[in-house]
């Protein structure tokens, strides 16, 4: 008896040591400098965003084993540190700027400079609620810029689009449409050779090409859809149904205080991931399969049409998560979630 009491003593003593060593970092990132915290010790300094900068702050690291190191996406300013850390075998995570935001307004924090919210993202940190994701290559991070910047252009293609069918109704002037016209061949001709590029990058690499065949095997899934998948889901196939729902802000999220319950709705995620989804699910309840078979059913529950086909966008994922998982193709057996 004696003997368990003082080896549970023993466990929690341990414990409460493993808890009292962990460390955090909190890294606020500028174009030419780092602005960081480290936590429990409490301890703030800069150091410069270059290649020498980052060189000696993961050797500082290395010396103390940070438990978790976040900071913000900042539009690739934080990519140069990102690999180094990753190279390191160091934990990461990227904090989505907004959620950033809401966690620091949700702790009560105000002011705003970078050794303020370098402090902040270390508290946040520490919640020790944040699971190191999968950080994309070198060759990923390019394809994944060649992803987004071909998104850009095709948003700038319809806006032009949009005023030339204005231009066109309203009757101006000749030459207001030949330009507006000039302008949509030009986004015409960069998207194709982007995508060209996109598809050279897809094709070099054995496992992205072959990964590109199996996602596009599955009903509704185009070029685009796999494109963007590729890039953004590193993901993909290491993750359980829930989790890559969660990931890309496909699961219902509930909301009740007491008494009351309110409607779920999805929200967070990758937005660019979502919106390649919801394109496909279109064009996968066109015809007959599961998944015009499940939006069917919805519809006949008299659910609106954002329900049943957010459902579909839930089931692609899902099932596109297993196919890649078990490097099975849809034409080839079939694949069921």
């Amino acid at each position: 008896m004696s003997t368990t009491s003082h080896s549970h003593i023993a466990g929690n003593a341990q414990k409460d040591h493993n808890e009292t060593n962990k460390i955090f970092v909190g890294i606020d990132v500028s174009q030419d400098s780092l602005a960081v915290h480290i936590l429990p010790a409490n301890e703030s300094f800069t150091a410069a965003n270059s290649a020498d900068g980052i060189r000696e702050l993961v050797k500082r690291f290395q010396k103390i084993a940070p438990t978790l190191i976040l900071f913000e996406a900042t539009g690739g300013l934080e990519r140069r540190l990102l690999m180094s850390l990753i190279a390191a075998e160091m934990a990461v995570v990227v904090l989505n700027p907004r959620q950033a935001r809401d966690l620091s307004n949700g702790l009560g924090q105000g002011a705003k400079t970078d050794s303020v919210d370098a402090k902040m993202l270390a508290k946040i940190a520490s919640l020790d609620e944040f699971e190191p994701r999968i950080i994309p290559s070198e060759d990923a991070m390019k394809m994944n810029d060649l992803v987004t910047r071909k998104q850009q252009l095709i948003d700038m293609q319809t806006m032009e689009k949009n005023r030339l069918h204005m231009a066109k109704q309203k009757k101006l002037a000749g030459k207001i449409i030949r330009s507006i016209e000039k302008i949509i061949d030009i986004f015409r001709k960069q998207i194709e050779e982007i995508d060209a590029e996109i598809e050279a990058v897809i094709k070099a690499n054995p496992d992205w090409s072959e990964k590109d065949k199996t996602l596009r095997s599955c009903p509704g899934v185009g070029k685009k859809t796999a494109q963007v998948v590729l890039s953004a889901v590193p993901e993909l196939g290491d993750l359980t149904r829930k989790q890559i729902a969660r990931l890309i802000g496909l699961a219902p999220m509930k909301r009740q205080s007491g008494k009351w319950t309110g409607e779920a709705h999805i929200g967070g995620g990758r937005s660019n991931v979502r919106c390649a989804l919801y394109m496909a699910a279109m064009n996968a309840v066109k015809k007959p399969n599961i998944f015009k078979a499940l939006y069917d059913r919805i519809r006949a529950q008299n659910k609106p049409y954002k329900v049943a086909i957010v459902a579909v966008m839930r089931k692609l994922i899902i099932i596109l998560n297993v196919m890649i998982k078990t490097k099975t193709r849809w034409n080839e057996h079939g694949v069921r979630s």
